[in-house]
């Protein structure tokens, strides 16, 4: 007899989570001084995979590797299903079923993901789900799962009891959901005229559910079970499993960067151990939420992690800069910036190279010994050679550490998976091209979620690795010609007998530069390993 549940009734579809791929795990796990597995040759497990967003992305862009899932949702599984067999992949297996399905006939996993489900499962399921992170995990694999946390969640919890109890008196979700809403808006007016700290409170977290859909609102706060805890409890539960505290996926997470240094000096006192620290700092942050990396407890992580650590990765960066300067002395400061508010000054002429060089690669990494050598030519041609300035490993990761700490630089270990430049016959991600075909938001190479503009959604779809320029001209002409698509100048429309070759060729080159810059485009490493040549084996 099939089983359904809630997410059977309101889907929660899921989306890519970058901070939970592979590369990421092993990227952690190299900071903290520990070997991991191969991410290219590795067995990935996923826990409450939903319709796949998150793992098939995975198994598109990682051929030599093989992902199994498994979810109870049979409407879920169905739709990722559906997705595989269009790709034609054989490296990805999802099945329908409970977590405590999992056992030692599955064998073992290099990376176990779990995202999205430990709080909002019973306690027995919860166990299991460690259990098959100590049980099922290679000994040097690493297991990331997500959960809610308190101290944040003590108000968030309150507002989820309210509305519980308001809609408990529905049986349809789409009438639960529009009541649970209606009740927030309504005490979050009639708060304002009894207490002013309640009711700012009440209206903050309402604003962050309007920027929610439905599925995220019912299965958060409307759902039978979701249990917070505080990161100790957790730990203390990872711990007799097996199983010890590797760190969050990144580190910024793990460190008081943005806060007054006096604050960061107590927090460094009554912190005993790493678990104590991390508390402490979630009593600061109110932290509601954490992904956490497991390993086995027989692993010891070196946290002594300093700029000569970093001499190991590959770096990106999204800073680019702003202003014309072209001073490359300590006499003129550069200002770069990600968008918004967020910026970094450097006066420093390496650091300046260094961060043009990022720039102008962007989204693609580059190897530390890469960097040095584009680093130094560009300040040798910029400077004509006068004033030679050495440019090496430590510099650059002197400048890294705090950059990365901040979120303004990328670490890695594996080489991009995506191509940076445009081929004769460039080819997109296969997977995003099967969401094009439904959707004007796709997952990157990056496991990222992307917005197409109307051009790029267009051409996308034909890029399969057998069309050149003139082809992809024709298509384009021939979307504009029925409507499909429409140019814009600053007069207007522009009339049909106006898009001359000249304005297609010109179209397609921006298209195609845009997606090289969204990490759309299929690298050399996926195009010579077809994804189907892995085969998935249980």
């Amino acid at each position: 007899m099939s089983v359904t549940n809630s997410y059977d009734d309101v889907p929660y579809w899921g989306h890519p989570y970058r901070e939970s791929h592979p590369d990421q795990l092993m990227t952690m796990t190299r900071m903290f001084g520990l070997e991991a597995p191969d991410v290219d040759r590795s067995r990935v497990l996923e826990l409450g995979c939903a319709s796949g967003a998150n793992l098939i992305p995975m198994a598109v862009s990682i051929p030599g590797s093989t992902f199994l899932g498994i979810d109870l949702s049979h409407r879920q599984i169905d739709v990722g299903q559906t997705a595989i067999s269009s790709l034609g992949l054989t490296n990805i297996k999802l099945v329908h079923g409970s977590i405590d399905s999992i056992g030692a006939d599955h064998g073992l996993f290099d990376y176990i993901i779990c995202h999205g489900v430990y709080s909002w499962v019973p306690r027995h399921i919860q166990d299991h789900i460690l259990r098959i992170c100590r049980e099922n995990l290679t000994p040097n694999g690493v297991a990331y799962v997500s959960y809610n946390t308190h101290p944040g969640w003590f108000m968030r919890g309150m507002v989820r009891q309210m509305m519980k109890f308001h809609s408990r008196r529905f049986s349809d979700p789409q009438t639960q959901l529009g009541q649970a809403c209606a009740l927030l808006e309504f005490l979050s007016t009639a708060s304002s005229a009894v207490d002013e700290t309640y009711c700012a409170s009440l209206c903050r977290e309402l604003n962050l559910l309007k920027q929610c859909n439905d599925s995220y609102i019912y299965h958060e706060h409307l759902e039978e079970n979701n249990e917070p805890l505080f990161f100790h409890e957790f730990n203390a539960r990872a711990e007799a499993a097996g199983l010890r505290y590797l760190s969050e996926p990144h580190l910024s997470e793990m460190v008081p960067v943005n806060i007054p240094v006096e604050i960061a000096d107590v927090l460094g006192q009554i912190g005993m151990n790493i678990v104590e620290f991390e508390q402490y700092f979630d009593f600061v942050k109110n932290r509601t939420f954490r992904r956490t990396l497991l390993c086995h407890t027989e692993r010891i992580p070196d946290r002594e992690v300093g700029p000569k650590r970093f001499q190991q990765f590959r770096f990106a960066s999204p800073l680019k800069r702003r202003g014309k300067g072209n001073e490359w002395g300590a006499n003129e400061a550069w200002e770069f910036s990600s968008g918004g508010d967020t910026h970094v000054t450097v006066t420093s002429s390496v650091h300046k190279a260094l961060l043009t060089v990022l720039e102008q690669i962007w989204p693609a990494s580059m190897a530390g010994h890469e960097l040095v050598h584009s680093a130094q030519k560009m300040w040798n041609d910029s400077n004509h050679g006068n004033n030679p300035e050495s440019i090496d490993l430590t510099a650059i990761a002197e400048m890294v550490l705090p950059l990365y700490l901040r979120n303004l630089i990328e670490i890695s270990l594996s080489t991009p998976r995506f191509q940076r430049s445009v081929s004769d016959h460039p080819e997109a991600s296969p997977y995003a091209r099967y969401q094009a075909k439904s959707s004007m938001i796709v997952t990157n190479l990056r496991q990222e979620r992307v917005q197409l503009g109307a051009l790029v959604h267009q051409l996308i779809q034909h890029l399969d690795g057998k069309c050149d320029r003139s082809t992809l001209e024709l298509h384009i002409k021939l979307a504009l010609a029925t409507g499909q698509l429409t140019i814009t100048a600053e007069l207007g429309p522009l009339a049909f007998e106006e898009q001359t070759p000249q304005l297609m060729a010109e179209l397609v080159h921006q298209g195609l530069a845009s997606l090289a810059r969204q990490a759309l485009l299929s690298s050399e490493y996926s195009e010579k390993t077809d994804c189907r040549d892995a085969k998935f084996c249980v």
